[in-house]
């Protein structure tokens, strides 16, 4: 693909952000990598409510997002959201983030990738095993607050050690067999019955 196509393409999914939130001058320049190298900014203007997009670099820019041809396009079309393009390093951010976000907002989304981005990676059901774990072994989780209510929870109110059997009944036989240790007469020589 080359850049005018990749341009048209972008101006084309563009075309129905709606702007009219952002009520602040925004200007975005992106840089395009690979086989449609070039350059172009999205610019929203104050109290106007739409999102241009011209084929020029834009030289004042509040933030500057480079990416390979196909990325840029992915992210224009609403298929890639920005926060996730970043994250795994598809797409170079400089500049200011907030503004950047407030553009990305205002993109249209597809259902596809709002999905993937809210859901986390699954295996596919193909791959996944037939047998499922049953609910009891699944660990359950811990809130903020319930971790913190245990940490400080006072010492007082510990549970006992527990004692296996062995331990108690070792015990409770101490005592018998000190009893019995008590009654042996002292070893000595043993005189002869006549």
């Amino acid at each position: 693909m080359t850049y005018q196509e990749l341009l048209k393409k972008v101006q084309t999914a563009l075309a129905k952000a709606d702007a009219s939130n952002i009520n602040e001058h925004i200007a975005i320049q992106v840089n395009v990598t690979g086989d449609a190298a070039g350059a172009f900014y999205m610019e929203v203007k104050e109290d106007v409510g739409v999102l241009y997009v011209e084929g020029y670099d834009y030289r004042d820019r509040d933030a500057l997002l480079t990416a390979d041809g196909e990325e840029v396009l992915a992210f224009a079309q609403g298929k890639l959201p920005l926060e996730q393009a970043v994250a795994e390093g598809k797409i170079a951010h400089e500049g200011d983030w907030e503004k950047a976000l407030k553009v990305a907002a205002i993109i249209p989304v597809k259902k596809a990738a709002a999905k993937k981005a809210e859901a986390p990676a699954e295996a596919p059901a193909a791959e996944a095993p037939a047998v499922e774990a049953p609910a009891e072994a699944k660990p359950k989780r811990t809130t903020k607050k319930a971790a913190a209510k245990k940490t400080e929870a006072p010492a007082a109110e510990a549970k006992p050690k527990r004692t296996t059997k062995k331990a108690a009944a070792k015990k409770t036989e101490a005592p018998a067999a000190e009893a019995k240790t008590e009654e042996k007469p002292k070893r000595g020589r043993k005189k002869k019955a006549e």
